[in-house]
């Protein structure tokens, strides 16, 4: 009677430690013996998305500026993209490493290898993007239900969005990131694919980098409809306003938008884009 209890109890257990195996972004398989219950997130957008996929409790170390959502600021931080502090990583005990595919150090990610502790690589460039990592990451933390809950309503949302600004008429845009120097968005920041969703066409899409840094003579000569930035000083935009050649000075074009997670690629940047989105309407209203 024990020996069948025993073998009744290893059954009913079996599938909470069955192995997982989950594709990363690097094109990688990355097998665990069971689901990942204590993982180190090396990005804040790697940290917003495994949240999404129900996975938040499980992330025992975070990286630098890993604020989204509010939770994620009582995690302890265990670097940032340029220095990582291996020995506090391993007192974690974590199951997995995820890091950002393009974005942690190559040589920060050789020692991390070196602790024999499964890494797995994330990378999210087109808002399509975010809902795929949602539920490759539900799979990883063994949350599977919720993860693919909350990719559909990313999915069914980007699809109201689409729907409500397709056939718009689309303006151009100028999207500054940084005025000293001059940086604005190439088509590899996500920033440009919102754009896009919202009707607009980022003047620089032609440009591969994602932060590329540009001339004012090149700006000029592109004639943007809108000039923006999100967040910090207006003051920088001062340069804009005062180009009377510009259509985005002619029409009142040049503003700074508040949407705060407009550069998280992950799914807390859904309210910046309905942000973005809305502004740019306005500006479209006001350009002949």
């Amino acid at each position: 009677m024990i020996h069948r209890l025993a073998l009744l109890a290893l059954f009913l257990a079996a599938p909470a430690m069955a192995a997982v195996s989950v594709t990363d972004d690097a094109g990688r398989t990355v097998t665990l013996p069971a689901p990942a219950h204590r993982i180190v997130s090396l990005a804040p957008n790697i940290t917003d998305t495994l949240y999404a996929a129900g996975a938040g409790s499980f992330v025992v170390g975070t990286s630098r500026f890993s604020e989204h959502p509010e939770a994620a600021r009582r995690i302890p931080v265990v670097g940032d993209a340029t220095m990582l502090d291996l020995e506090r990583i391993v007192s974690l005990r974590p199951d997995v490493i995820m890091v950002w595919k393009s974005g942690t150090p190559a040589a920060q990610v050789e020692k991390l290898a070196r602790l024999g502790i499964p890494i797995y690589y994330a990378e999210t460039t087109r808002l399509a993007d975010i809902p795929a990592a949602t539920r490759r990451f539900g799979q990883l933390a063994g949350t599977a239900p919720l993860a693919n809950a909350n990719a559909n309503a990313f999915d069914q949302t980007l699809d109201g969005i689409r729907r409500t600004y397709a056939g718009k008429k689309r303006v151009k845009v100028f999207f500054q990131i940084w005025d000293r120097p001059l940086m604005t968005i190439g088509r590899a920041q996500m920033i440009s694919d919102a754009l896009d969703l919202c009707g607009g066409q980022n003047i620089f899409n032609d440009l591969t980098q994602a932060a590329p840094t540009v001339g004012r003579e090149a700006v000029l000569a592109r004639r943007p409809d809108v000039i923006m930035t999100a967040g910090g000083n207006g003051d920088s935009l001062d340069t804009w306003t005062q180009a009377a050649s510009l259509p985005a000075a002619q029409h009142g074009n040049v503003m700074v938008i508040d949407a705060p997670t407009l550069a998280l690629p992950s799914p807390s940047i859904l309210p910046s884009v309905r942000t973005l989105c809305m502004r740019l309407d306005e500006a479209r209203q006001r350009t002949p």
